[in-house]
């Protein structure tokens, strides 16, 4: 079928087909990764907390690898767990999102930190977030910082 073109055409012509076919079939079933009720809570010191709701309609799982803004140092996705009445808090590699999932991002569990976030955010500002998934690639999501309540201190939750 190729045999009219020069050997090194023949390879990239072949070489590009594998890749395309990798990445458009690399994973068994698909992501339909979305993120909706984007919030910060107003940060009360040098740092903040990000929620919100994670859905995958699709029929492969996915995982959130990581995080970014320009508003913080950096982002760390954190869980945080209650021992023996003692609220504690980790940094985790990564959210599992199975297929038909949905993860809540939310106060004493599963949150984003915002790590050094500029003290100038005030309620009613957006901020542009950018979660990375392993299957879904990259989604940009505007949060809006919206005004601390009960016991979500965002810095010292």
């Amino acid at each position: 079928m190729w045999s009219h073109l020069p050997a090194w055409r023949r390879v990239v012509v072949a070489g590009t087909t594998v890749l395309v076919l990798a990445a458009c079939g690399g994973a068994a079933g698909s992501s339909a990764v979305t993120v909706s009720d984007a919030r910060i809570p107003q940060p009360a010191g040098p740092n903040g907390a990000a929620y919100m709701t994670l859905a995958n309609d699709g029929d492969g799982d996915d995982r959130l690898v990581g995080v970014e803004t320009d508003v913080a140092r950096s982002v760390e996705i954190h869980e945080s767990t209650l021992d023996d009445g003692v609220m504690s808090m980790q940094q985790v590699d990564g959210i599992d999102l199975p297929a038909g999932g949905r993860i809540l991002l939310e106060p004493g569990g599963l949150h984003l930190m915002l790590l050094d976030v500029d003290p100038d955010l005030a309620v009613g500002d957006t901020v542009a977030l950018t979660l990375t998934f392993e299957g879904a690639g990259q989604r940009t999501v505007d949060a809006e910082i919206v005004p601390l309540v009960g016991g979500d201190t965002g810095s010292q939750h």
